[in-house]
Parts: C-alpha cells; sequence; structure tokens
C-alpha cells in the first residue's frame, strides 16, 4: 500500500457521522420512519407523506444536533413531518433554558460536560493511533508522503483541542477520571 493512504487506511478518515442518540431529535424521527438505512453521511428512509417502494428521504444529523432533511421524491418537510406526528421545533435539541428547574439544568448541562469528556477521549484514542502509525514508518526509516504528513497535522491539531477540552484549567488526568466515576456512580 502506497505510504500515502497508509495512514488514512490504517484510522480512517475523520468526521465521520455520529450515531444517533437515544432521546436526541434525529432518533425522534428515525424511530418513527420505515425502511430506515444507515449510509456514510445519515440515513436513507421511506417518505411517510407519500408512497415510497425505495428510499428518497435522506435524513443526517448536523454537528449542533439538529435534524436535516430532505426528501428526493419533493415532499415539504413540514408535511414529512406531520405524517409522523412531529413538527418542525422536534427537529431541534432541547436547550439548556428550556429545563425548568436549576436541578434539571444543572443535570442537563453535567450530561453535556461528559459528552464532550468522552468524545475528546475518544478523538485522543483515535488520533495517538495515527500518531503511532507515523512514528512506526519514521523509525523504520520510511518518509512521510505530503498526505501523511497533513493527515499528521490534523491529528496533533485533534490532540490540542482534546486536550483544552479535558484540561481547560490544567487539572490533571486523574481528577478527570475521578470526576467520570464520581458522575457514573451518581447516576
Amino acid at each position: 500500500m502506497p505510504h500515502s493512504q497508509f495512514l488514512h487506511r490504517a484510522v480512517g478518515h475523520p468526521a465521520s457521522p455520529a450515531a444517533a442518540t437515544s432521546g436526541s431529535p434525529v432518533r425522534l424521527l428515525l424511530d418513527r420512519l420505515d425502511g430506515v438505512k444507515r449510509t456514510s453521511r445519515g440515513w436513507l428512509a421511506r417518505c411517510p407523506s407519500h408512497p415510497d417502494r425505495t428510499a428518497s428521504l435522506s435524513v443526517a444529523e448536523g454537528d449542533d444536533g439538529r435534524v436535516l432533511l430532505h426528501d428526493f421524491g419533493g415532499c415539504e418537510v413540514a408535511d414529512v413531518l406531520s405524517s409522523v406526528g412531529l413538527s418542525i421545533t422536534d427537529l431541534f435539541p432541547r436547550r439548556l433554558g428550556h429545563y425548568t428547574s436549576p436541578a434539571e439544568r444543572a443535570a442537563a448541562a453535567e450530561r453535556a460536560r461528559l459528552t464532550r469528556i468522552a468524545a475528546a477521549l475518544g478523538a485522543l484514542a483515535s488520533e495517538s493511533t495515527v500518531v503511532q502509525i507515523a512514528a512506526r514508518e519514521i523509525g523504520a526509516g520510511r518518509a512521510l508522503s505530503p498526505a501523511d504528513v497533513a493527515r499528521l497535522s490534523v491529528a496533533a491539531e485533534r490532540i490540542r483541542d482534546a486536550h483544552a477540552t479535558l484540561w481547560p484549567q490544567r487539572r490533571g488526568f486523574a481528577e478527570i477520571v475521578r470526576e467520570i466515576h464520581r458522575a457514573q456512580e451518581a447516576a
């Protein structure tokens, strides 16, 4: 395999779509659709708003958690949603301000913080593999191709971002792990 493709094939391309989580707006919609199939960028399903033998409804989740929806059969988003008992507002995640009590807001903020930590730890695991592969190639006396160097730069940037997420005030790793364990025990 050419060196320029080595790092990409070993750990995959970045930015694959996240799986829909329970209670998310996209999961709320997908659970009401028929013929749902996962694609590289989201999902395809049969449109509930018109007779659909093949999947014509494209569903994806935006970076901010909102649902991105398009029917290649020509149905309007409002028609598709009303066919499954949803409205436009159901396409967007609840904001912290919509929780009624301070305890609900605090719990939601804590869940969001733990989600960011989990994502950062996942990024560290994935991107450290890229660094390890590059180090092995260099250690074996093989030069990295320009594509490999570019991918290594992306890995370094993501590791810096993960570090900033995990240690915003330069807290120690052990302290963060203790916090995660405390939160899991409380749940």
